[in-house]
């Protein structure tokens, strides 16, 4: 087993991987590695004061060798960079981009291989445009917006880190990003309410409810899209921001309405996951339908989360890490008390039973803690 200042430093290199400067935040950092590494904070000072010592991290310390900083530097291995990551750089560096975007487009250096510069230089003119224009094409085929600004490729956008795209400002999750197909379920010939819902699975259940009888639900579904991914909710937000979608009826009988007239209905409400995606799902959705409310539905998510044994963390196992970190920006009270509920853990809307989709489908939520 490698020496404990080895192992520390193997920590402090991957958590600090996220970061071009190598900097970590101090706060707790202690017992992230008593978490993580070893539990013995004495022989854990020993290995950073030898790592600080060995000039593999910088920070300022306290009397007994803990970091007191508000940050700490990790010097990492130096890794040889692929020449088509440095023709990137030297292309971004020869722009006129503000530093702050040249940054946040350092990691679509990665998908470079086998593009000359000058390819390079006109992939950056297109994101440039694309990023400018991109209200124009919400809720608009990806596919169809990629050609369109990335040198006619439409499998280019998709193949860039998302991430950078985000921190550049364009706002890739707006595009759709396959056909979109809506399915509806219950009473479409006079719903007394429709309840737009996040996930398939938790639409099935509500179709299969004596709910159906007078609710309508909707649900959007399509080959390749994941719930890990939020590409349910994403979607159906895209189609509703598109006004348009193919829609399909999982209920015999009844004329299968349009897209439009769905949305026209006098109660519209929305049930998802009691997250921090769920929530900018439904902002989304309440831009261009400002009468939507919350349903009744998440009542029974709102007790669970208060207790540990029905809520979970924004960690990857349950296929939300990075959601913690997301902001919602919203005026609503409705979505701001349950961000707040929602700031830390999660529960999913497929928590929510049988008897209380019955007892609650088609109502607004009006408690909120």
């Amino acid at each position: 087993m490698p020496e404990l200042h080895e192992r520390v430093y193997a920590w402090l290199c991957k958590k600090s991987k996220g970061s071009a400067t190598g900097k970590l935040r101090c706060s707790g950092i202690l017992d992230k590695l008593r978490t993580d590494v070893l539990n013995d904070p004495v022989a854990l000072r020993k290995a950073l004061i030898q790592l600080r010592g060995e000039q593999l991290i910088d920070y300022a310390a306290g009397q007994h060798g803990e970091p007191i900083s508000g940050f700490l530097t990790v010097v990492r291995p130096d890794q040889e960079v692929p020449s088509h990551v440095e023709a990137w750089r030297a292309v971004l560096a020869d722009s006129t981009l503000p530093e702050r975007d040249k940054l946040a487009l350092q990691a679509v250096g990665s998908a470079m291989e086998g593009f000359s510069s000058k390819n390079m230089a006109m992939l950056l003119d297109g994101l440039i445009r694309l990023r400018e224009n991109q209200a124009q094409h919400f809720g608009e085929q990806v596919f169809s917006v990629s050609a369109m600004y990335l040198m006619g490729s439409s499998k280019l956008l998709s193949s860039l880190d998302w991430k950078a795209l985000y921190s550049f400002g364009i706002e890739i999750a707006r595009f759709l990003p396959r056909p979109v197909y809506v399915v509806v379920g219950g009473n479409v010939e006079a719903p007394t309410a429709v309840v737009l819902v996040e996930n398939p699975v938790s639409f099935e259940a509500a179709v299969d409810s004596v709910a159906a009888r007078d609710c309508l639900f909707v649900c959007t579904f399509g080959f390749g899209l994941s719930a890990s991914t939020n590409d349910y909710g994403n979607q159906l937000a895209g189609a509703v921001e598109a006004g348009q979608a193919r829609v399909l009826s999982r209920s015999a009988g009844g004329e299968v309405p349009t897209l439009r007239d769905i949305l026209r209905h006098q109660r519209i409400q929305f049930w998802g996951d009691l997250d921090v995606a769920g929530m900018q799902i439904f902002c989304r959705l309440a831009s261009k339908v400002p009468d939507m409310t919350l349903s009744a539905l998440y009542e029974p998510m709102i007790e669970a989360i208060r207790h540990d044994a029905s809520r979970h963390p924004y960690v990857s196992a349950v296929c939300k890490d990075g959601q913690g970190r997301m902001i919602v920006q919203t005026a609503r009270s409705d979505v701001q008390e349950l961000l707040c509920l929602c700031e830390h853990f999660a529960v999913d809307q497929e928590f929510v039973s049988a008897d209380d989709i019955v007892r609650l489908a088609g109502k607004p939520l009006s408690c909120y803690g």
